[in-house]
């Protein structure tokens, strides 16, 4: 099968949208917990035929994928066995090295997809696994669902793991459902990442559900406002369905709006394909991928003046700089003129200059308090030297 629109080599960003996008939510693995009716297995076979349709006419092109390994996930619920047994599936639900090796394999055969390593702090004492399989091959964050863990999403269980994220310059990507979970709401995740605040976390799906999205946005707001934790959102689901994508549209004019300035670069375009509409059996659309994409553009153009400019933001350089760029991790610690000069003075040379200096300046100082005290040690000559 012929793979439409599918680059791997990297451009420079245009402030006008070039067409690129990044889809920052995707899955592999099996998947039967009911959600959607979903009863699958997820490979590429499914990337590949999401992507055999043009999007926008074939101008628009998914560029790369982050994915995640659905099989380090407990997410098969008995009353699915008996369907999955039928459909030939044999769920499986793998630990943190073998289903990240599984990832880091598949990542392999189809270099489009960016894996993200799935944790399991439910099951662990530590984040050693995931420093183990880390070095093992490339990845670009990590992923963790409260609500398969069934682990609160603030518990001090994540920390350990929050810590390998800023040890690696990782984003995090919580699945969040503020309304039917007790486990992924966005003020617990909020929580979490006020006690790691260099960390980029990321509310999959935006909260899921009307009530979630304004929940989520609040965090997202209040984050920003208060400088304490580095909030991001992705729209998975959000407004599904709806060609008006009003709440897309009004958490972009939120974010443009902040006490802070412009703050639309916390907002990813995602889909969590291949679940529900865009791959999953029974529910599958084969143009449901690109009419979503296609909606939110138009929607973005009819209310927004700088659309291009959001709409790039949105579908490609917000994740670009997120996953790939990583200029916010870059920003140097003691920041301007201050921070050089605080590491020139820690320096060895630094402190040899500036020791220098002070001891130069003492001796001066002292030399013009002498001469002060005894006006007649002033000769011809030292007028001379010291002019």
């Amino acid at each position: 099968m012929k793979v439409q629109n599918v680059q791997l080599h990297n451009q420079r960003v245009s402030p006008s949208f070039n067409g690129r996008i990044i889809d920052a939510h995707t899955h592999v693995g099996t998947f039967t917990d009911g959600l959607f009716g979903t009863c699958d297995r997820f490979e590429i076979r499914h990337f590949k035929d999401i992507l055999s349709h043009p999007i926008s006419g074939g101008e628009d092109t998914v560029e790369k994928i982050i994915v995640s390994n659905l099989d380090c996930i407990d997410n098969t619920i008995p009353a699915l066995r008996e369907k999955a047994r039928q459909k030939g599936l044999q769920p499986k639900y793998l630990n943190e090295l073998d289903g990240n090796r599984e990832m880091l394999k598949i990542s392999e055969q189809f270099p489009i997809l960016k894996p993200l390593a799935v944790c399991q702090p439910n099951e662990t004492q530590n984040a050693n696994q995931i420093r183990q399989v880390i070095r093992e091959g490339k990845f670009y964050g990590l992923k963790f669902h409260p609500l398969h863990m069934k682990l609160a999403a603030s518990s001090p269980k994540y920390d350990d793991y929050m810590r390998v994220a800023e040890e690696n310059n990782f984003p995090c990507l919580f699945h969040t459902d503020a309304v039917r979970c007790p486990y992924s709401s966005p003020e617990q995740v909020y929580e979490l990442a006020k006690r790691h605040p260099k960390v980029p976390v990321i509310l999959a799906h935006m909260g899921a559900g009307e009530e979630s999205h304004s929940r989520a946005l609040k965090v997202m707001l209040e984050s920003i406002e208060k400088g304490d934790a580095l909030i991001y959102a992705d729209i998975s689901w959000v407004d599904d369905g709806k060609p008006e994508k009003k709440v897309i549209l009004d958490t972009l004019e939120k974010l443009q709006h902040t006490s802070k300035g412009d703050m639309t670069g916390r907002l990813l375009f995602g889909t969590d394909a291949p679940l529900g509409k865009f791959g999953a059996d029974g529910m599958k659309d084969p143009n449901y991928y690109a009419s979503n994409i296609e909606q939110i553009k138009k929607a973005i153009r009819c209310r927004f003046k700088n659309a291009e400019t959001l709409i790039n933001k949105l579908f490609y350089e917000n994740a670009q700089e997120l996953f790939f760029t990583k200029n916010w991790a870059r920003k140097p610690k003691g920041g301007g003129i201050t921070g050089a000069i605080k590491k020139f003075a820690a320096s060895k040379a630094g402190a040899l200059i500036i020791g220098g200096a002070l001891a130069l300046g003492t001796g001066i100082n002292a030399g013009v308090q002498a001469l002060k005290a005894n006006p007649e040690l002033v000769t011809q000559q030292s007028l001379k030297i010291m002019a």
